[in-house]
């Protein structure tokens, strides 16, 4: 999801909503995590977490005992808090960077070193309209599984990765984090979900399967599916 600095989402400045989003991405919250955001500005709590709801990217999870409510992203609010801003890209590029994509998937697929596997890829979004041309960025849904599941392999594995984390769950999350930085390469026009994409949309294409990747080392035969 690509969006323009001058645009309005649910009566807000676009970097605004998308900053009050990141808020609640990946937990709950009551409205108040977001208050600071709007420190200096005219608008008021209440009214800014309501059209966020009724405009579809924060959705009530509960009410606690003393009343308040929490809240969540929902897909298309976690699909604003990836929103990037910036000048669209070509078909073209867009196209080449698909290829690179696929090409790193299946590479990635092929090394049994690696601690989990690419189970699906598909693309939703403005790519699937080929009238649409610049567009803003390619949109992927990505569901993998594991191939290391001891604790003590993961932690080995991520220990010799040589890298610092700021907290336990970035340490435990490192080779699904590893993944996504692996197939996006960097680009800033690869926006990589793990929300199950059928549930905001029905228009979306599998693009890699490991169940058709002759090259691909076969995932254990117990192993649970992350994503969708």
């Amino acid at each position: 999801m690509r969006v323009s600095k001058t645009d309005s989402i649910a009566g807000l400045p676009a970097e605004l909503a998308r900053a009050i989003a990141r808020k609640f991405r990946g937990r709950e919250g009551v409205a108040d995590v977001a208050a600071d955001l709007l420190d200096g500005t005219e608008f008021e709590l209440e009214a800014v977490v309501a059209g966020l709801e009724a405009a579809g990217y924060l959705e009530k999870v509960r009410v606690d005992n003393d009343g308040d409510v929490w809240w969540d992203t929902t897909i298309q609010g976690n699909a604003l808090v990836m929103a990037s801003f910036g000048k669209p890209i070509s078909r073209k590029t867009a196209d080449r960077l698909v290829t690179g994509l696929l090409e790193r998937a299946r590479d990635y697929n092929a090394d049994p070193g690696n601690p989990v596997f690419i189970n699906t890829l598909r693309v939703f979004g403005s790519y699937l309209s080929p009238e649409i041309n610049p567009l803003g960025d390619v949109d992927i849904e990505l569901t993998y599984g594991r191939r290391i599941t001891g604790q003590k392999a993961l932690a080995d594995y991520t220990r010799a990765s040589g890298r610092s984390f700021n907290t336990y769950v970035d340490q435990l999350l490192w080779p699904q984090t590893e993944l996504v930085l692996h197939l996006k390469k960097r680009s800033a026009f690869i926006n990589i979900t793990l929300e199950d994409i059928s549930m905001l949309t029905d228009r979306f294409e599998t693009i890699y399967s490991i169940d058709a990747d002759p090259q691909a080392v076969r995932p254990p035969a117990d192993s649970a599916l992350i994503g969708r």
